[in-house]
């Protein structure tokens, strides 16, 4: 399963605060709004999850009416904005495909190695080399990820497996929201409509819930599941559920979580790193709520690596060309959100 960790490995500027730079300097005839964005702008560090940061400032909002008004229009902004960074990169992807495309082959079918090499002997048993047997769930609204993807596919004369968008894409709806309403800070209870507008599940319950059936297929019939690049934090908390129950349901059923801030750390030793894997399997499970200690050999958190190196893959050739100068028009020119789930 991947989230816009992929696209921030392409170099897309897809963050939120990537975004506010230019939300909060367009002015509204709004009142609401323009406040809005004075608001995000003198207390930006609280907003890296729009999602979340809104429900907490929902408290602020007369009735859901307002609530949904700067929803929307951040959306509004958001898909222009981000279907300019898609524009950027697919133009970059076109010229640079056959080099990115072994990279990401790479990542599709090695994401499992460098933990140990008793994981390696487990993956190697389940054919993850075979990209006929994997499928992709993706939480991002971009199509970065497909790119490649679709790509592999094609190479090898078969079509392309679905990639299913949880949250929708640019060209169709993306949903912006939060899992429940318990997470919604108001005074006032959300009407039908406003659970349609700003509850993920219910969304999707009335606009398309055949990808979530679908979604919920590919992660019930996978053995190992990758996340790359996505948090499964509290707006996705239904998700973050459909992955625990997988977890208790099998014991051969494996998780691979990668989280960039443990991608660069160096360790002396094999024993350190696995030390370090521990203590974040564990720091997970407490911040999930989950008890179950047993799961903690079905998951792994890979340490002192990183995989889809898209936009280092770019610089590195740049380099070797000795064309320093376009490394910087490589790097201001991209990022997303995607997900992948092996189903084998």
């Amino acid at each position: 399963m991947i989230g816009n960790g992929f696209d921030l490995n392409c170099g897309m500027k897809t963050s939120y605060k990537d975004v506010y730079r230019g939300y909060v300097k367009e002015k509204s005839d709004s009142n609401l709004i323009n406040q809005f964005k004075k608001d995000i702008s003198a207390d930006i560090d609280n907003w890296s999850d729009f999602e979340m940061a809104l429900a907490k400032y929902a408290g602020k909002f007369r009735d859901e009416n307002e609530l949904l008004e700067c929803c929307r229009d951040f959306n509004v902004y958001m898909s222009k904005y981000l279907n300019g960074e898609m524009e950027k990169f697919q133009n970059i992807y076109n010229l640079n495909k056959d080099k990115l495309r072994t990279e990401f082959l790479r990542s599709l079918t090695g994401f499992y190695k460098g933990v140990s090499h008793n994981v390696d002997n487990i993956m190697k048993e389940r054919e993850i080399a075979n990209v006929l047997r994997t499928s992709a769930i993706s939480f991002n609204y971009t199509r970065a990820f497909d790119l490649f993807f679709s790509d592999i596919y094609k190479n090898i004369e078969m079509n392309a497996n679905e990639i299913i968008h949880l949250h929708g894409v640019l060209s169709d709806d993306p949903v912006l929201g939060i899992d429940n309403e318990n997470q919604l800070n108001t005074t006032f209870p959300l009407s039908k409509r406003g659970k349609r507008s700003f509850l993920k599940p219910v969304f999707n319950e009335n606009y398309d819930s055949e990808r979530v059936r679908r979604a919920k297929f590919q992660i019930a019939n996978s053995s190992t599941i990758c996340c790359f690049g996505l948090s499964m934090g509290e707006s996705d908390l239904t998700w973050r559920n459909e992955i625990i129950n997988w977890l208790n349901e099998n014991i051969d059923h494996h998780l691979f979580l990668y989280q960039y801030k443990l991608s660069s750390i160096i360790f002396r030793t094999a024993d350190e790193k696995m030390d370090k894997e521990d203590d974040e399997k564990e720091k997970l499970l407490a911040e999930w709520g989950v008890t179950n200690e047993e799961l903690l050999d079905q998951i792994h958190i890979p340490c002192g690596r990183n995989i889809f190196n898209i936009e280092k893959k770019l610089m590195e050739e740049k380099t070797q060309q000795g064309d320093i100068d376009d490394i910087s028009s490589i790097k201001n020119t991209t990022n997303i959100i995607a997900s992948m789930v092996p189903a084998l």
